[in-house]
């Protein structure tokens, strides 16, 4: 019996080491299959992060202008900057950029552009709802009645992906709106 143990004790051990190293082959084999998986799960979820505070900031910024009666210059400073904040810890100033228009629909003819509010952050963006005095163009296939006036925010955001040489969510600028009615007044006279 003793025979028998001393000729089957050195195969385990080599069965042993046998499984050891097909466990590190596997391993190796499915490295690059969990680093991508990994690297594209943290990305997505970084941009949809980033994605959703861009809404966040357009829904804010635009609840919060139609809750007053007359708006100020400084009012509307006060309110762009809070993107800034909505957007920490991700950084707004330089990728961001928020603009606030009041759009008036006279009885007759097109929407009008009666006051644009650009801030936020410093990056350069053009309204897509029109200039001031401008025929508006409203997002969506809106349509005003006529007096109806609304606040539209615009959010533009540069984003860069959280991992960019992997190409996997090279998403380019995120523009975000949102539009609201006054809530207590019309805002159509420009701010000063």
């Amino acid at each position: 019996m003793s025979l028998m143990a001393d000729i089957w004790t050195p195969l385990r051990r080599c069965a042993r080491r046998a499984r050891r190293g097909v466990a590190a082959v596997e391993f190796a084999l499915t490295l690059p299959i969990w680093t991508a998986l990994i690297l594209g799960a943290s990305g997505g979820t970084y941009a949809l992060l980033v994605s959703e505070r861009c809404d966040r900031i357009a829904y804010t910024v635009t609840d919060v202008v139609t809750q007053y009666q007359t708006i100020t210059l400084a009012d509307l400073s006060d309110i762009v900057q809070a993107a800034g904040q909505l957007m920490s810890p991700i950084a707004f100033g330089a990728s961001g950029m928020v603009i606030v228009t009041s759009v008036y629909q006279p009885s007759t003819g097109q929407p009008v552009v009666e006051w644009q509010y650009q801030g936020g952050g410093t990056l350069t963006a053009v309204s897509r709802i029109g200039t001031t005095g401008g025929v508006a163009t409203l997002p969506n296939g809106l349509t005003l009645n006529a007096g109806d006036n609304v606040i539209i925010s615009e959010v533009f955001y540069n984003f860069t992906p959280l991992f960019p040489s992997s190409g996997l969510f090279d998403i380019g600028q995120i523009y975000r709106t949102a539009i609201y009615k006054p809530r207590l007044s019309p805002l159509v006279t420009p701010p000063t």
